[in-house]
């Protein structure tokens, strides 16, 4: 029996795989589990479709993605902090801070979308990576400096 899987599953295959499995596996456990449907023609026809759009959708959001990169390229953020007698920052700049930093910019990015791989805790000039697409990873370069 041939089936178009609706779901992941598990030592099988991965959503939208066409699989031969026996007759009383589909039959008896994916189809009523509605994790499969039978390849018909019309349900071929129908993942054909979706994988178009799910193509055309991954393409207009990596667009989108471009247009905010180059828009983040020319941007260079500033964060005031309070400092201590030798010159030691008093807390730490985390993702959250960054994506609220950049909400006041007009820019609202998810604090998942930030890689930081630790808190910045130093003054000087440090780069942020973002993720916005898996293709597209602009940094951006943020100067914490002694806040007057």
């Amino acid at each position: 029996m041939e089936i178009i899987l609706l779901q992941d599953v598990e030592k099988l295959g991965k959503r939208g795989d066409v699989m031969k499995v026996r007759n009383g596996f589909g039959r008896n456990f994916l189809l009523p589990q509605n994790l499969a449907l039978p390849a018909t023609e019309e349900n071929r026809a129908a993942l054909e479709f979706e994988k178009k759009r799910a193509a055309e959708r991954k393409e207009r959001g990596k667009e989108e993605a471009l247009k905010l990169s180059d828009e983040l390229a020319k941007l260079r953020l500033r964060w005031e902090v309070k400092v201590g007698e030798k010159g030691k920052v008093f807390g730490s700049m985390t993702a959250r801070d960054f994506s609220e930093m950049l909400k006041q910019k007009g820019i609202a990015l998810d604090r998942r979308q930030i890689r930081l791989p630790r808190p910045i805790r130093s003054l000087g000039t440090h780069s942020v990576t973002l993720e916005l697409h898996p293709e597209v990873k602009p940094v951006v370069e943020v100067d914490v400096v002694k806040k007057p």
